[in-house]
């Protein structure tokens, strides 16, 4: 990490590096979005196995932070490089217990993303929001993240066809 300790977040939660211990809570946020709401396109959950794959991946080349305060994670963001291997383009997600939304945590987990990205020496962040994910979409608005594009019915989620909104940063 890039000279990253806890950074404070708003009323009491704090942003750290992930270990291997918050991955059940991670994925138990990640399928909640999935079956409830429009902010990842997947429809499925992930299964311990598929979850544990998703963790050694991370650990090859992305950069995973949570949020938490005393009672454990209450969100994670993750860092990835994005599509094709040569581009100084990172992509990010934030993921917010539903119960934890609304009071800044997102915001804390996008703000240390940023700082990362840029101490990594990537030049563009992006990041792929279901159109319908009008938090998302305002989060990333927010923090000077501007739209590049719409994909058409990029996925069918809940008995309907879903449509992705591309949004990037420059990070110099």
């Amino acid at each position: 990490m890039v000279g990253m300790a806890k950074t404070k977040a708003p009323k009491g939660y704090s942003v750290r590096p992930s270990t291997r211990d918050d991955l059940k809570a991670i994925v138990g946020i990640y399928n909640w979005a999935v079956n409830q709401t429009f902010a990842t396109i997947d429809s499925e959950p992930l299964d311990a196995e598929e979850a544990q794959a998703w963790w050694e991946a991370h650990g090859k080349r992305s950069l995973l932070l949570v949020s938490v305060d005393e009672t454990g994670v209450i969100g994670w963001a993750r860092l990835l490089p994005w599509k094709q291997r040569g581009y100084d383009v990172v992509e990010c997600l934030v993921y917010v217990d539903p119960v934890h939304q609304g009071i800044g945590i997102g915001g804390a987990l996008l703000s240390e993303l940023i700082k990362e990205a840029r101490g990594l020496g990537y030049l563009t962040i992006v990041a792929s929001i279901a159109t319908d994910n009008r938090a998302g979409l305002a989060l990333y608005t927010k923090y000077g993240f501007g739209e590049v594009g719409t994909i058409k019915n990029a996925a069918h989620k809940f008995d309907r066809w879903m449509d992705i909104t591309l949004v990037q940063r420059s990070l110099d």
